[in-house]
């Protein structure tokens, strides 16, 4: 393969240029994902923002696993907030625009995140920051949004002391390949061990954390953002309160991870199988991406209701089926649904009354060959 080279420098420039124009007067708002890549990534932003303006947020938001993207209630809370700027991390915000375009009539907007490209904007003070815009040779779905955030912000500070939690993203979101000489050198830095299962290692361990908190009560969130903020290293990091969620939360990822074998709906001729859950945490992501490791040649969909809507998550570890396609088409013209993600991974959700529908749609296309490759 050919090394992976910058074909768009002037995107970098503009990149550049939003980082030099925030002025001590403006206000920042800061907007994550909420699981462990997106924690990270939007830890290592204020971070970044601290060394390089010495400026805090004035306010921090998370998306929600119940809707995806910027909503109307985080338009609201940006703008009495009074922000004027506006960074969002690992969340695709072009697929619903309207409440992003209408932060831009008040706020400069800077998206960082590595998923497929699913909108566009038409105001133009929102910068689009995805590497395959200005990135070739490279699978962008490996460059996590931590990564993303620890390389751009690089160019206008030193967080070689926070590469751990760049690290930490890259194992919560499988995008381990392609850094692993610096990846390595940062286990050696910290005097963390290698294993083959990162997962069992302590920068593995942080995720698994973060992810738990959130799992357990999402409005944890942002007790994970603070403790990634406040740690040194990840040892300090796994000394952190934010560990007591861990164990009630592994107990019931077993549970389910186990169950498949017996509950999951196998498909076998179209090597897909649909997983209903109940569980008592919000468990859904970490357990798809746990049987997606298991199943790698499988399609493996897990559904989860919560309040008025079934909650989706997809894995296909071979990637000879893009799950995010999948879920975009199949998801296609219901009211209230969405979903999106990567070639091998991917989330989304319905009404519960449109679950069917949407389930027998996934059948129909397998079985006409749909991979959306």
């Amino acid at each position: 393969m050919a090394p992976m080279r910058v074909t768009n420098p002037g995107l970098l420039k503009q990149f550049d240029a939003f980082i030099d124009s925030i002025k001590p007067e403006d206000k920042v708002g800061l907007f994550f994902d909420d699981d462990p890549d997106g924690v990270c990534s939007g830890a290592l932003v204020a971070l970044a923002l601290k060394r390089i303006h010495n400026k805090g947020t004035a306010i921090t938001l998370c998306s929600s696993r119940l809707e995806y993207g910027v909503t109307d209630e985080h338009v609201k809370a940006f703008k009495k907030a009074g922000v004027t700027k506006v960074i969002t991390c690992d969340n695709a915000i072009e697929e619903h625009a309207d409440p992003v375009e209408k932060i831009a009539e008040f706020a400069d907007v800077l998206e960082l995140d590595n998923h497929a490209i699913c909108g566009h904007f038409t105001k133009k003070n929102i910068l689009m920051m995805k590497p395959q815009l200005y990135i070739a040779n490279f699978d962008y779905s490996k460059y996590c949004t931590s990564k993303l955030v620890y390389d751009l912000f690089s160019r206008h500070c030193d967080l070689r002391d926070r590469d751990w939690v760049a690290v930490t993203g890259c194992i919560s979101d499988i995008s381990t390949e392609p850094w692993m000489d610096w990846i390595r050198s940062v286990f050696r830095k910290y005097k963390v061990k290698m294993q083959k299962d990162f997962f069992k290692t302590d920068l593995g361990k942080v995720g698994i954390y973060i992810n738990d908190s959130i799992s357990y009560n999402a409005r944890y969130v942002h007790d994970a953002f603070d403790a990634v903020i406040e740690a040194h290293t990840p040892q300090e990091f796994l000394r952190s309160p934010i560990k007591k969620h861990h164990h009630a939360v592994e107990t019931e990822l077993q549970r389910w991870t186990k169950g498949i074998e017996k509950n999951g709906e196998w498909h076998r001729d179209l090597d897909v199988v649909f997983y209903h859950v109940k569980p008592k945490f919000r468990i859904k992501s970490a357990l798809s991406t746990i049987l997606g490791l298991k199943y790698p040649h499988w399609t493996i969909i897990i559904s989860a209701p919560e309040k008025k809507s079934m909650t989706l998550s997809a894995r296909r570890g071979d990637r000879k089926v893009a799950v995010n396609r999948l879920f975009q088409v199949a998801l296609e013209g219901l009211p209230n649904a969405a979903g999106g993600g990567h070639i091998p991974a991917a989330g989304g959700g319905c009404r519960l009354k449109d679950f069917p529908l949407f389930k027998s749609r996934v059948i129909e296309l397998l079985r006409s060959g749909f991979t959306g490759l």
